[in-house]
């Protein structure tokens, strides 16, 4: 790991191991429905007091790798470097873009108040991964459904997925069933607003060098895959001159913004974005689109660097999702919890699972955090919180916080053996908005990026770094998968 003597973390890191977060906090009971959330841990620095951050702390450049040379070695210290590595991550991945989709120079992070943001320019899976096994289009050019052209400006994101899993993952693999190694992902279900009973919508964004991989390997079909003789192996990234950035992979949940229904719309990062329903035979649903004003909730960030080819996993929320979070103006609800609801908490919704459907208050999602934010990452935080509040009062930035980080304590164990996971930190890992429904600590149920991942192939059931994007590829001979 870079500098880091692994050998000397071995001790701390098999005490820390069990337990579910680098602070060991004891296990909370299970939720109960209509219990109150917990105040945040850590409220928010006041603009007045906040110091300046460093120089180049709020930084377009997006990090290579997590920097290690100033620490000593104990998980406590290397699990902040990778929390340091998560916010600066998230500062340069919603740094204001250009029209191209590059940082813009000119601009910082929140000044404006809300930006259009950098990785709005990456490729989602469903440009990649074409009918027919087809070859992408070139990087930059999007298409949209012919059900969502000539009804709003051409450069609006497109929304479509209504669970954090992709239907052609799920029909590729199957779903249903007990909870074991291989289907562990697929326990989903849609998450419902409690302000406004809709679904939330859910993207995939991957970068350049994730998409140059794949296509330069013709990955993107059954047949180049087959082909391919060699391990999947994408980019790292590293702190070395003229290292790439490394592959990653963005997940991002968002919630359909109407103040009429309570939402404070200056406490979120917004877009104009289609919303588009496929067709479905259940429940029977046909092909719609429609422009909506987005905020953002959720926010994963998976990143292949040099000291964890296990990848880096970061996960960012709004800070309003279970309880209202701090500075929240008189009126401020929380998104997904109901103090006074009755339905059962961390429980989808009853089906049938009409995306265009508006749920009733009783059926709307209750969702409790299960493993709190640990105490160091939320006075990380507030540390963050408070510089960005300082770039603008009004910026939106402000109103996100880091969960936590994951990382493989042992990266350097063989990826095709059967300790490739790399016995990751903290053990588990969930986002209340893309893995509502398996959160906890029990192994092979509850969630961990680095665990869940660990189970991911190709078309050909051959290690895929990873990434369950490959799944995805379609034959050039017909008949989908």
């Amino acid at each position: 790991m870079m500098r880091l003597s692994l050998r000397t973390l071995g001790a701390v890191v098999v005490a820390a191991l069990a337990c579910a977060g680098v602070g060991c906090a004891t296990a909370p009971p299970a939720p109960q429905a209509g219990a109150t959330p917990s105040p945040a841990a850590t409220p928010l620095t006041d603009t007045a007091t906040a110091p300046a951050p460093p120089p180049g702390t709020l930084s377009p450049d997006i990090p290579h790798d997590a920097n290690f040379d100033d620490n000593p070695q104990t998980l406590a210290a290397v699990q902040k470097d990778f929390d340091v590595f998560s916010w600066r991550s998230f500062v340069a991945l919603n740094w204001p873009a250009l029209p191209d989709g590059s940082p813009d120079p000119n601009k910082v992070i929140g000044a404006d108040g809300d930006n259009r943001v950098v990785w709005d320019g990456y490729k989602e899976p469903y440009e990649v991964f074409l009918p027919g096994g087809a070859a992408p289009a070139p990087w930059g050019q999007q298409q949209l459904p012919e059900q969502c052209r000539n009804i709003g400006p051409g450069d609006a994101k497109l929304i479509q997925m209504t669970q954090k899993v992709s239907d052609s993952v799920l029909n590729a693999r199957g779903s249903g069933g007990a909870l074991d190694g291989s289907n562990q992902p697929f326990n989903t279900g849609p998450l419902v607003d409690q302000q406004n009973g809709r679904y939330v919508r859910y993207e995939i964004r991957i970068n350049r060098d994730t998409f140059d991989y794949i296509v330069g390997n013709t990955l993107y079909n059954k047949e180049g895959q087959q082909a391919f003789t060699q391990m999947v192996n994408f980019p790292s990234g590293a702190n070395t001159p003229g290292a790439p950035v490394g592959s990653i992979v963005i997940k991002a949940a968002w919630k359909v913004i109407d103040p009429a229904q309570g939402d404070q719309p200056g406490r979120f990062h917004k877009v104009q974005a289609y919303v588009y329903t496929r067709a479905s035979n259940d429940p029977p649903t046909q092909p719609s689109c429609e422009l909506k004003t987005m905020g953002l909730v959720g926010f994963h960030i998976a990143h292949k660097t040099a000291s964890a080819p296990q990848w880096v996993w970061s996960t960012f929320e709004q800070v309003d999702n279970v309880r209202v979070g701090p500075n929240a103006p008189p009126g401020t609800r929380a998104n997904f919890f109901d103090p006074n609801s009755k339905y059962p908490a961390n429980t989808p919704p009853p089906r049938p699972w009409n995306p265009n459907a508006v749920l009733p208050p009783e059926q709307r999602s209750q969702v409790q955090r299960v493993i709190p934010i640990d105490e160091a990452t939320a006075a990380l935080n507030a540390q963050w919180q408070g510089w960005l509040r300082g770039v603008n009062k009004d910026s939106v930035w402000q109103y996100y916080e880091l969960v936590s980080t994951q990382w493989p304590t042992q990266p350097k164990n063989s990826l095709t053996g059967p300790k490739a996971a790399g016995e990751p930190a903290p053990v588990f890992l969930a986002n209340t908005t893309l893995e509502t429904y398996i959160q906890g600590r029990t192994p092979n149920v509850s969630s961990s990026c680095i665990m869940c991942h660990n189970n991911a192939t190709t078309t050909n059931s051959k290690f895929s770094d990873f990434t369950y994007l490959l799944e995805r590829a379609q034959s050039t001979k017909g008949g989908g998968r």
